[in-house]
């Protein structure tokens, strides 16, 4: 006990509690800013809720008492199943972070095979499946691909290349693009003289409205390409709806021979706080989880409280030896929504389903894919928020050779009370669900059900400096993680990382 107790002894810039991938992202950009960081864990394993599960430990929490078969599964060895499964955007801030901190020499990536986007039966009613089509890598696939029309494919060309070419760093001069229109926009939408109007004045849905693309093609582009999880585009800045979609083109040819925007680390994502752990330590950050040099525990159920100054800033994280308080002194708390009970405030809950297949889907067979990612458009499923299926296999050492794992994921728009995880799920999954069991599907050797609830804070902590993360939403990409994380450090710092300028130096010392 004596070794928790000199931790809690010396005084740290911050104090953060909980191994969550966010809280080890900010850990070690803080350890990397040169802050002297103590981390802690009420749990004895790295990840918090973003943790991967061995076979076992997944059984243990979904199927206590039934153990699961070797015989059925392959090497149960080989399975490691994130509890909140994300895809890496190649493009994306994420990736830039890696590369700043040099977190990517501590692990392997590989690059997500396909990325699908779902459209239901032009009759719901009449028992039909949905389709779920391939998004379009090249030229050639985009003519054969049945989401378009022959028209609608001449228009979508034009768009496309007209957004890879723009510079989103200058709004003041998107408007003159005479090579695919013969008019400027403020003359076709009625507007006098020879003002320009920025996309920054614009909202997505007069954009959209402007280019005249046929309601399906805007679909694809807002849910799959600029990756919203609900209407929210069409009041958003237009600049914000352009920018959204170059990520998406961009992260599709960052790294050579990608077949999708996406990468995922080999052996599932709870390598990436383990990562983050070691690049603390080695800035000097102090790790420690809850279990002590004879591997009893350290933390109880009520400990790592939190300790306030006479002007309401947090002074300390508080644990207990018997009778005894322990501080550690700190003026900058950083944490996970668990360890702050009053101090959030409820965002909804997410529902899932893990399925473990022993073939992929019939699309996913056809284009020879190890693994992908569908999105169902909320208007395709009769919702307001959009399903996400994501889907790998041994290729990302994730899974026995021939097995796969799959997981649907989104809001619950329903009442659950009194429902269990599975009734929950098959209402709000149902469209996700039914690629399983429609005919020639592979039927899942298991499917678990989970639902949690989302958290976001009630202040932005820069008052009482007690920083507290959003949950994780239900999206299969990690964009609106990685973008919280940002936010809370220059809250935190009140410093804003030029990640761009920050990767481009440390690739080049490498």
């Amino acid at each position: 006990m004596d070794d928790w107790k000199a931790a809690f002894g010396e005084e740290w810039d911050a104090v953060v509690l909980g191994t969550g991938m966010k809280e080890c992202l900010l850990s070690g950009l803080l350890s990397v800013a040169g802050k002297k960081v103590l981390h802690l864990d009420r749990n004895d394993y790295y990840g918090g809720a973003s943790a991967s599960l061995d076979i076992n430990q997944l059984f243990e929490k979904f199927q206590a008492g039934a153990p699961p078969s070797e015989a059925e599964l392959g090497k149960l060895r080989d399975w490691a199943v994130d509890m909140v499964p994300k895809f890496i955007m190649a493009g994306g801030q994420l990736v830039k972070v890696l590369i700043h901190t040099k977190t990517a020499n501590y692990m392997e990536f590989k690059a997500v095979d396909g990325s699908y986007c779902y459209r239901a039966p032009k009759a719901r009613s009449s028992g039909e499946f949905g389709r779920v089509h391939k998004v379009p890598l090249t030229p050639k696939e985009a003519l054969s691909s049945s989401m378009l029309s022959m028209l609608e494919k001449g228009r979508m060309g034009k768009f496309t290349m007209w957004v890879a070419s723009i510079d989103c760093g200058k709004p003041e001069g998107f408007f003159e693009d005479g090579s695919f229109r013969d008019m400027p926009y403020w003359t076709r939408v009625g507007m006098t003289g020879r003002k320009k109007m920025p996309l920054t004045q614009w909202n997505g849905d007069q954009f959209f409205k402007d280019w005249g693309l046929e309601a399906g093609t805007i679909e694809f582009l807002t849910h799959v390409c600029a990756l919203y999880r609900d209407e929210s585009w069409r009041s958003a800045p237009a600049l914000e709806v352009v920018s959204r979609m170059q990520l998406y083109l961009e992260s599709r040819t960052r790294f050579a021979g990608m077949t999708s925007p996406y990468l995922y680390p080999l052996f599932g994502l709870g390598e990436l706080p383990q990562a983050f752990a070691r690049l603390a330590a080695v800035h000097g950050g102090t790790y420690m989880l809850n279990r002590d040099l004879d591997g009893s525990p350290v933390f109880g159920p009520n400990d790592l409280s939190l300790e306030y100054a006479e002007d309401g800033t947090v002074a300390g994280v508080v644990n207990h030896d018997g009778e005894e308080a322990v501080v550690a002194r700190t003026k900058t708390v950083v944490g996970d929504p668990s360890y702050f009970a009053g101090k959030t405030k409820p965002t909804g809950s997410v529902v899932r389903a893990i399925a473990l297949l022993d073939a992929p889907l019939a699309e996913m067979e056809k284009d020879g894919a190890s693994s992908c990612q569908v999105i169902f458009p909320a208007a395709q499923c009769g919702r307001c928020n959009d399903l996400y299926l994501f889907l790998c296999s041994n290729a990302h050492k994730v899974a026995p050779a021939g097995k796969y794992v799959a997981f649907l994921s989104t809001k619950v728009e329903g009442p659950t009370q009194g429902m269990s995880n599975e009734q929950i799920a098959h209402r709000e999954l149902a469209a996700g669900l039914a690629l399983f069991t429609r005919p020639g599907a592979p039927m899942p050797l298991h499917l678990f059900y989970d639902a949690y609830p989302t958290y976001a804070p009630l202040t932005n902590g820069t008052k009482d400096r007690v920083f507290i993360s959003e949950s994780f939403d239900a999206t299969s990409h990690f964009e609106t993680a990685i973008n919280d994380v940002l936010d809370m450090y220059q809250r935190i710092t009140g410093e804003t990382l030029n990640l761009d300028a920050l990767a481009a130096a440390a690739s080049a010392e490498q």
